[in-house]
Formats: C-alpha cells, structure tokens, sequence
C-alpha cells in the first residue's frame, strides 16, 4: 500500500472513531477531571489533524479550518442530541490546541520523511 492510501484509512477511520465518542451518551465526571477531559480533546484532535494533515497534504489550510469547524459543530450537536453533556467553548479551545499542535508535528513529520527519501 502506497503511504498516502494508509494515511487517508487512518485518517477516516480516527475521524469516524472520534465522531461517535463526541456523540455517545456519557454519565458526567464526578472525580472533579477537568483538565483530564481537555487533554483527551488535545490529543484527540491532535491525532486526527496529524492523520488528515498527511492524508489531504495539498490543502493542510482547509484541512486545519475544516477540523476546527467540526470541533465547534460537534460541541453544538452534544448539546442538541445527547441528554449526558453539555457544549463547552473550553472544549473546542482544547480541540484548536490539539489542532495546532498537530499541524506542527505534521510540518516536522514531513521533513523527516522527505529528507529520510532523499528529496530535500
């Protein structure tokens, strides 16, 4: 399998994975984890803009804009479709973080691999 074609299965299947956790119905955190909670949205997002940012590489804007949209749609749709949690503009922060983190390992990421192929 060529390199981008694996990319773009893991990407779909993180997307679709995340999409569902965003979504599922969940009793709500008592043991006061907070910034447990932004952590998972950091690395969560993190690991699907990284996958999407080398799945999609000549669009890495519209992939980064498009995953940021999602972020704040899918807090809206938890306050709308589930009766367990609630909207937070903190999450969707967290998620930007993630976001952008991301993009910066994907920049290194990518000179890694073009200097380990020989194209620099």
């Amino acid at each position: 399998m060529h390199y981008k074609t694996i990319s773009q299965l893991i990407f779909i299947l993180c997307f679709s994975l995340l999409t569902y956790l965003l979504l599922m119905e969940m009793a709500p955190a008592t043991d006061g984890s907070l910034y447990k909670d932004k952590i998972q949205h950091v690395i969560a997002f993190g690991g699907v803009a990284f996958w999407g940012l080398l799945a999609i590489p000549g669009y890495p804007k519209a992939t980064l804009f498009g995953l940021t949209v999602f972020g704040a749609v899918m807090e809206v749709l938890q306050g709308i479709l589930t009766t367990t949690r609630q909207p937070s503009v903190y999450d969707w922060l967290a998620d930007v973080v993630g976001i952008l983190l991301a993009w910066g390992v994907a920049v290194l990421w990518q000179r890694w691999w073009n200097t380990r192929r020989g194209r620099v």
